[in-house]
């Protein structure tokens, strides 16, 4: 196999036919095995990163008033730099996630922040100065600028949760996980999970909004305008260098996927290709770069077109854009209604960051733990007669439960005159705690319910490391990128975007028409509405079988698995996979969609077609 020549980038080989990818270069850890400390610093830049994205997003939030004051904008044009932004962030983030598995995440990182630099000076020179409103060539020079920042921006936002997972694998598995047998050495929880990072990188990408808006509301009360991008382009120098000196978790020049299939003729090919995302369609690895990109839009549509994936996908992306609502309307609310200064109207909103830091330690699954009162011998005696609350049932009866009220509860005290000021800034508070407590809650069902790396053998190979420990190098391991994984998480933040961009846009018109309290009330009762519908696709209304009844040695199921023409003389038997703890399980309207680890078993033991 060689390595070295850039248009055989793909290779069928048989069973008998040996593939060694270390002949050609020092073999070394993936980033899963890494030192843990090695693995903290790498993941504190990773959520850095994504905070710089906020804090770019919150300077330019705070500083409209000023902005507009210079250019004489009396056609509201300025709070379209902030629309155009999210468009940007959008396309690219829904384009190009499946292209760092090609050519490495650092080229793509290092050189969307670079963009970044130059393209904050002409929105600077643009505001040095007070402009004349009828030259319209002062607003082009801050709205080009910040479409193509957006552009640049969605490509890096793609190599932040990416590296995360690079690090930590998916796994969010509690001790007691529903109907499913721990073992020590189950293929998903190599990494050690997210934990406490997910939590971190979800206050990362809502509380660094809060905390840039404060900035910029800062700036501008005693500056220029222009010093806010100024702020930027330091920024973005120092991240460029912290970027620089981390430590790169999936460096592709030669990082190959190996994937085993079985033909129709019954014969067990391997192939091996650069890229993960087509060779996890269409079993064939790619030949140019764009059929990866077109394999992740295909692989994105088929995640969409589940049902409760849609749900949760659209209920998250609704929530990011609550909070960008919620921003911009509080900060108007406290300038207008109470008078306050600008630095002190970056303060009010600074309290939805300070709420949404407060739910950081709840994104563990340790806190709540079903385990803590007493262990139970099955996993079904936890719905027998008594119900033992986990953590993850807990986190998500909250949120649902609360965070609309709190949003109807926020628009209330915003209608009230005689209000004192902090008790706008309190339910604003409130709504970034249950805000981060749902996003993070939503991308851990997304990575509970379509992680079906433990399912593909023929992607995992065992470590031949000296350094590493004696169970590690046993252990079968997959280096997975988790295609369906981030297919779905890029596909909600692309749809967060958009309703961002709606929410900045749409929703600044709306407040001017209709009022800022009215504005609010018809998001919440939205939410409200998604929020009941996200109940009831959690709810686990149907029993499916999920291993044929002759796995155990018995004939029940026989019928059910012979009806995809198998029969009863076959040589071929059902497997069990997935470590479940019975043959059947109880399943909500997310884990019954096509693309789900569940239905990948079922038509992995011949339980339903393909």
């Amino acid at each position: 196999l060689n390595l070295k020549e850039p248009r055989r980038s793909h290779h069928s080989l048989l069973e008998h036919q040996p593939v060694s990818l270390g002949r050609h270069h020092r073999r070394q850890p993936v980033a899963r095995d890494w030192h843990t400390t090695r693995k903290r610093l790498t993941a504190t830049v990773a959520c850095m990163n994504t905070a710089l994205l906020g804090l770019i997003i919150g300077i330019y939030a705070g500083e409209v008033p000023s902005i507009q004051y210079y250019l004489a904008d009396q056609t509201h044009t300025v709070i379209l730099g902030n629309v155009v932004l999210y468009l940007g962030m959008a396309l690219t983030t829904l384009l190009s996630w499946p292209l760092p598995l090609l050519h490495g995440r650092r080229r793509y990182l290092l050189t969307a922040i670079s963009l970044a630099v130059p393209l904050q000076f002409p929105q600077a020179l643009a505001v040095q100065s007070y402009r004349s409103p009828t030259t319209p060539a002062f607003r082009a020079a801050l709205l080009v600028p910040r479409a193509l920042l957006g552009l640049a921006l969605g490509v890096a936002n793609v190599n932040c949760i990416a590296v995360l997972l690079d690090l930590f694998g998916a796994s969010l598995q509690s001790k007691v996980p529903h109907q499913e047998i721990v073992t020590g050495f189950d293929l998903r929880r190599h990494g050690g999970g997210l934990g406490l990072w997910l939590g971190w990188w979800t206050w990362c990408s809502i509380g660094s909004l809060a905390v840039g808006f404060w900035v910029g509301a800062s700036i501008i009360e005693t500056m220029n305008p222009a010093w806010g991008f100024y702020v930027v382009v330091v920024l973005a120098a120092g991240f460029l260098l912290l970027n620089v000196l981390c430590p790169e978790t999936r460096r592709a020049r030669f990082r190959r996927t190996v994937g085993e299939f079985v033909t129709e003729e019954e014969e067990v090919r391997r192939w091996v290709a650069r890229g993960e995302v087509k060779l996890h369609v269409y079993q064939v690895g790619p030949k140019w770069w764009f059929e990866e990109l077109v394999a992740g839009l295909v692989l994105m549509k088929r995640m969409l077109n589940q049902t409760g994936f849609l749900v949760v996908a659209v209920f998250t992306a609704w929530i990011y854009a609550q909070i960008v609502l919620v921003i911009v309307l509080l900060g108007a609310l406290l300038s207008r209604a109470y008078v306050l200064k600008a630095s002190y109207v970056g303060l009010g909103v600074f309290a939805i960051a300070i709420g949404a830091f407060l739910a950081i330690p709840l994104s563990k699954a340790n806190i709540l733990s079903r385990s803590r009162k007493k262990g139970q011998r099955t996993d079904s005696m936890t719905f027998e007669h008594d119900v033992t609350w986990s953590s993850h049932m807990v986190r998500r009866l909250v949120f649902t439960t609360i965070l609309p009220i709190a949003g109807i509860a926020y628009t209330i005290v915003s209608v009230v005159r005689k209000m004192h000021w902090i008790g706008p800034i309190i339910f604003a508070g409130f709504i970034g705690f249950f805000s981060n407590l749902a996003i993070a809650e939503c991308n851990g069902l997304i990575m509970e319910t379509f992680d079906t790396s433990d399912l593909q053998p023929g992607v995992n190979s065992k470590h031949r490391l000296q350094s590493l420990a004696v169970d590690v190098r046993r252990r079968r391991t997959n280096y997975s990128s988790y295609p369906r994984i981030s297919a779905g998480i890029f596909a909600t933040q692309g749809l967060s975007f958009l309703f961002a961009a709606g929410a900045t846009g749409i929703g600044g018109k709306a407040t001017r028409e209709l009022g800022a309290p009215l504005t609010t009330g018809i998001w919440a009762a939205i939410l409200m509405g998604l929020t009941v519908l996200l109940a009831l696709v959690l709810w686990r209304f149907k029993s499916v079988r999920v291993i044929p009844g002759q796995a155990f040695g018995t004939r029940a199921g026989t019928r059910t698995s012979t009806a995809w023409g198998a029969s009863a003389e076959d040589d071929w038997k059902p497997v069990v996979v997935g470590n479940p703890s019975g043959k059947m399980r109880r399943m909500n309207l997310l884990e019954l969609g096509r693309l789900s680890r569940w239905v990948e078993i079922r038509r992995l033991n011949k339980l339903q077609k393909d």
